[in-house]
């Protein structure tokens, strides 16, 4: 076994093996990037990567430096042909996509629906037409069937699977199970029975109680019985699918929980978000999920200038300044810049001694620099790529 001498190589001697990362956390950490370059880095060893993002933002077509529609699993040919000195050194390759939540559930009714009349049925309902990726939870489920697609499809190594940004650690997993008990929930029962059609004596009785039938009387006719006679038949129609869909959620559940899964926490280095993070990977672990890896994005870094240094490299600035500059005004500048850089370059490393002391020491723990306006371009992601791929190990 190698010798992990480095964060990065201990990151990726983690991650060594698996199908899946899944990379979580709250937003405005970065994540999406970091997902993109986590999958870049992969492809540039000579993996087949997919990197498929159920964030509805649209952030990894930016952090790709593309403008197109990734619904589906998309080759990115440019990160081969960077500028400058980077090079693919194996042939890996990288494809991306976006979840488009309707067309998967098209490809979920198709499959589960028990026969051509019913699938038909769903498709052509105006009510299945709107509802369709707007469901609570349904982006969810269908990152879930779509990445149990694409693991089975056996065109990729690795799948980095990038979730929307949440502050319940356990959302990604629990919202399709919240959505299905919609579905099946009393009310729609009674609405929408298993036998024999719609009934608004039943609706209005369930909804308001028997003797309240007036009642129901406005409220059909303020919605319509012809509506609600259609989202009856969507919903009977639905409720063939839900056995199917259960199963495959149990499926992707057991994957996410096997050894051919990673769970990587993403945080900034500020208080409130190491709090959430900390907040997540317990919440992870109550679930007997382990968090694999965990990476701070954003810090500041003085790239290893000791204290001591920075008065000489800011007279040196001074000196270099052109003769009209007030040389001492911008010794100033620069020092107490410098004074603030290195003040919050020490915090952060309070609060990242902090998290990991409570997560554990032999949990990987990246950190990354803050490379502001660099990553918005394929450019920056290769820089970020490379740095969290520094000296991977062999096996």
């Amino acid at each position: 076994m190698a010798t992990l001498s480095s964060p990065s190589q201990a990151l990726w001697w983690t991650l060594s093996g698996r199908r899946v990362v899944v990379v979580c956390g709250t937003g405005g950490v970065g994540k999406t990037t970091v997902s993109a370059s986590l999958a870049l880095a992969a492809a540039r060893s000579g993996q087949r990567v997919l990197v498929m993002t159920i964030d509805p933002a649209r952030r990894l077509a930016t952090a790709l430096g593309i403008d197109k529609n990734l619904s589906e699993a998309t080759s990115i040919p440019l990160l081969w042909k960077p500028s400058g000195d980077l090079k693919q050194e194996k042939p890996g390759s990288l494809d991306a996509m976006m979840l488009d939540a309707k067309s998967t559930w098209d490809g979920v009714v198709r499959r589960f629906a028990p026969s051509q009349q019913i699938r038909e049925r769903i498709l052509s309902n105006r009510y299945y037409q709107k509802a369709a990726g707007s469901l609570a939870g349904s982006q969810e489920y269908m990152a879930m069937e779509k990445l149990l697609e694409m693991v089975g499809s056996q065109n990729y190594d690795l799948i980095v699977l990038d979730t929307p940004p949440t502050r319940n650690a356990l959302d990604f997993m629990e919202a399709p199970q919240r959505m299905m008990a919609v579905l099946q929930d009393s009310i729609l029962r009674w609405i929408a029975p298993n036998e024999g059609s719609f009934s608004s004596a039943r609706a209005g009785a369930y909804l308001f109680g028997r003797g309240q039938q007036a009642m129901f009387s406005l409220f059909e006719r303020f919605i319509g019985s012809n509506v609600l006679k259609g989202i009856s038949e969507f919903i009977r129609a639905f409720s063939t699918l839900t056995e199917g869909m259960r199963s495959r959620a149990d499926e992707v559940a057991q994957l996410l929980a096997s050894e051919n899964a990673a769970f990587v926490l993403v945080a900034s280095p500020s208080q409130s978000s190491l709090d959430e993070a900390l907040y997540f990977h317990d919440r992870l672990q109550q679930a007997d999920i382990s968090v694999r890896a965990l990476i701070v994005n954003r810090t500041h870094s003085m790239q290893g200038a000791p204290v001591g240094e920075a008065p000489a490299s800011a007279r040196e600035a001074g000196f270099a300044a052109p003769p009209e500059t007030d040389k001492a005004a911008l010794l100033h500048s620069l020092w107490n810049h410098y004074q603030q850089e290195r003040a919050q370059q020490l915090a952060d490393e309070r609060s990242i001694r902090s998290i990991q002391a409570h997560c554990g020491y032999q949990l990987p723990l990246l950190c990354l620099p803050n490379l502001g306006e660099q990553l918005h371009d394929l450019e920056g992601l290769h820089q970020l790529a490379g740095l969290l791929s520094q000296e991977q190990p062999e096996a």
